[in-house]
């Protein structure tokens, strides 16, 4: 810990490589960042000699307990946060999400704290503006990409292959851990009312409730073009979905910063998305067909406009260029900067 001058919150994430991925890049630049840490008063008392810069990234990892805040876990939060000022750490905030996905009145609460408290930092232009107290302080760095992280020896024949998809089906993949407020029910109910029978969707990812597996399996029961593989998608098998995908849709209600997007931007795969947050620069970028997901038709319009491409080898040179644009490299220096108080 003698070298350490940042302190991670999370160091590392399982089943997303975005924390590994940014100390990795930092550590190669002579930015020390701690082994493992606490946001405890203990451990702030221990090290405020040696740590300067605190950096979170979920904070409700931090005072939620069993995925709800209790009075214990947001009091011991609330206790390192004010002590941490008094200690002159530096406290830098990526705003991954404006509020977690299922939240409560304390979170914004906390947010409301955090935000007085901490060096904000967003991912993108659009994502600032989507959060109007921050407007002037935030710092706008970029997602990384994802290239090279995960396996990727398919072809996308061999990959549709072990789908049973054809090579001339018009697939859309939806992937990632099933949750309500990612709108797969609203995909569905769209795709339902798309007519073609090359048309293809396929669902990837392991349901957070059974109200999830009952939306998805309904669909797929009344639907042969629905397909679906409702459980956790392991690293070797990401290639599988991504490669098979002509786009990937991410349906959600509501968003700031999605790194599923950046994945499958990794994998040279144009998207279907929202007019939401970091979401937006994607479409002026050539590699998203964007909606206004309180449209009622929105949705089944975009995923119509992409089924009517022709050719998708422009689309798929744009989306790899779009993650190309986003190396870890210079997001390591901006955020060295902001360490050091820039």
């Amino acid at each position: 810990m003698s070298r350490a001058t940042v302190a991670a919150f999370p160091r590392t994430v399982r089943g997303n490589p975005y924390c590994d991925l940014l100390y990795r890049s930092l550590a190669a630049r002579g930015v020390a960042v701690a082994a493992s840490a606490e946001l405890s008063p203990r451990w702030l008392l221990r090290h405020a000699r040696d740590v300067k810069v605190l950096h979170l990234h979920w904070p409700e990892f931090y005072y939620r307990s069993g995925g709800r805040p209790t009075p214990r876990s947001v009091t011991g939060f609330v206790a390192a946060l004010l002590l941490a000022r008094l200690l002159r750490y530096r406290v830098v905030w990526t705003v991954h999400n404006a509020l977690p996905h299922e939240h409560h009145r304390v979170d914004r609460a906390l947010r409301w704290l955090l935000v007085r408290s901490a060096r904000l930092v967003v991912h993108a232009e659009a994502a600032r503006a989507a959060l109007p107290q921050t407007r002037r302080s935030a710092a706008v760095v970029p997602h990384g990409h994802y290239i090279g992280c995960y396996p990727d020896e398919l072809s996308a024949a061999d990959a549709r292959r072990t789908l049973g998809l054809a090579a001339s089906d018009r697939v859309f993949v939806c992937f990632g851990q099933l949750r309500a407020y990612k709108g797969v029910g609203t995909l569905l109910d769209a795709f339902a009312r798309l007519p073609g029978p090359s048309l293809r969707v396929v669902i990837a990812g392991r349901p957070a409730t059974d109200a999830d597996v009952e939306i998805v399996r309904t669909a797929a029961g009344r639907d042969a073009r629905v397909q679906t593989h409702l459980a956790f998608v392991s690293d070797p098998d990401v290639q599988r979905f991504l490669k098979a995908a002509d786009f990937v849709v991410l349906p959600y209600r509501d968003v700031l910063t999605s790194g599923a997007a950046l994945l499958a931007l990794s994998f040279a795969r144009p998207l279907v998305v929202p007019r939401r947050g970091c979401l937006v620069e994607l479409e002026h970028e050539g590699c998203a067909i964007g909606y206004d997901p309180d449209a009622p038709d929105g949705l089944r319009a975009a995923l119509a406009a992409a089924a009517a491409v022709a050719d998708l080898e422009p689309w798929q040179q744009r989306a790899a260029a779009a993650a190309r644009r986003r190396p870890w490299e210079p997001i390591a220096e901006a955020y060295a900067r902001i360490y050091r108080g820039g």
